[in-house]
C-alpha cells in the first residue's frame, strides 16, 4: 500500500488505519500459529478409511485429537478478528462490494469452521463409546464440510481487493486469484472423492497457512507505512 492510498482511501488518522491493519496482520498470524498447532497435533491420521479404523485412531490419540480442537477454535476466534479488522480497511479504500465480499465469505468460513470442529469433537465422543455407525457419519460430515469453498472465496476476495486498492503487492493479488482457483478445484474434488480427504489436502492447507502468513507480513509492513506518513504530515 502506498502513501497515495493512504491519503485517497479516507484513513484521515493513523490510529483508526494503522490499529486496524495490525489488528488484521495479527489475526491472520495467529490464525496460522494455532491452525499450524491443529494440524501438527491431528497427525496423519488413520491408516484406512473404515469406522473400525477410524475409531482405532481416535481412541489411541484422543488427548491429542482434544487439544487440536481447541487449538483450531483459537485459530477461527483469530480469524474473526482479522475478517473484523480489515473489511472497513476496504471499504475506506472506496471497495463497498468488496469489503461486503470480505465480511461475508469470512463470516461463511468461520461458521463451517465451527461446524466442522463439532463434528470432529462429536466424533472423539463417538469413538469412545464404541458407536461405528455414528463414527462414520461423523468421519464424513467433518472432512465434507464446504469449508474449502468458504477459503476460494475468501482469497479471491482478497485478492480482489488487492489488486483494486494498490494495499498488497500486485503480484500477491494475481498469485491469490490463482490460489483461490486451486482451492476451489479442490472443493470440487472433495465432492467427487469417495474419501473424505485425499493427498492433495496438505497442499491445500500448506498453501493456505503460507498465503495467509504472506498476507499478515505485508499488512503489518503497510501499516508501518501509514504510520510513518501520518508522523510525517503531524511534523
Amino acid at each position: 500500500m502506498s502513501i497515495a492510498f493512504a491519503s485517497s482511501s479516507g484513513m484521515s488518522t493513523g490510529v483508526t488505519g494503522t490499529r486496524a491493519l495490525r489488528t488484521a496482520a495479527l489475526g491472520a498470524l495467529a490464525f496460522d500459529v494455532f491452525y499450524v498447532i491443529h494440524r501438527l497435533l491431528q497427525g496423519l491420521g488413520p491408516d484406512g478409511d473404515t469406522p473400525a479404523a477410524v475409531a482405532a485412531f481416535t481412541v489411541a490419540h484422543r488427548s491429542a485429537l482434544v487439544a487440536s480442537e481447541v487449538a483450531v477454535g483459537a485459530a477461527l476466534l483469530a480469524a474473526i478478528a482479522f475478517v473484523a479488522a480489515l473489511a472497513p480497511v476496504i471499504r475506506r479504500a472506496g471497495q463497498d462490494t468488496l469489503a461486503t465480499a470480505i465480511a461475508i465469505s469470512g463470516t461463511v468460513f468461520v461458521t463451517l469452521g465451527f461446524v466442522s470442529q463439532a463434528a470432529e469433537t462429536a466424533l472423539v465422543g463417538a469413538a469412545d463409546a464404541g458407536d461405528l455407525s455414528a463414527v462414520l457419519a461423523l468421519n464424513q460430515l467433518q472432512g465434507r464440510t464446504p469449508i474449502v469453498w468458504s477459503i476460494s472465496a475468501l482469497t479471491a476476495t482478497v485478492s480482489l481487493s488487492a489488486l483494486r486498492t494498490g494495499l498488497l503487492p500486485k503480484w500477491f493479488g494475481v498469485g491469490g486469484l490463482v490460489a483461490a482457483g486451486v482451492f476451489a478445484l479442490g472443493a470440487i474434488f472433495s465432492v467427487l472423492g469417495r474419501t473424505v480427504e485425499g493427498n492433495s489436502s496438505l497442499f491445500g492447507v500448506g498453501l493456505f497457512i503460507v498465503w495467509m502468513l504472506l498476507l499478515a507480513v505485508f499488512l503489518w509492513r503497510v501499516a508501518g507505512r501509514v504510520a510513518r506518513s501520518e508522523s510525517e504530515q503531524e511534523q
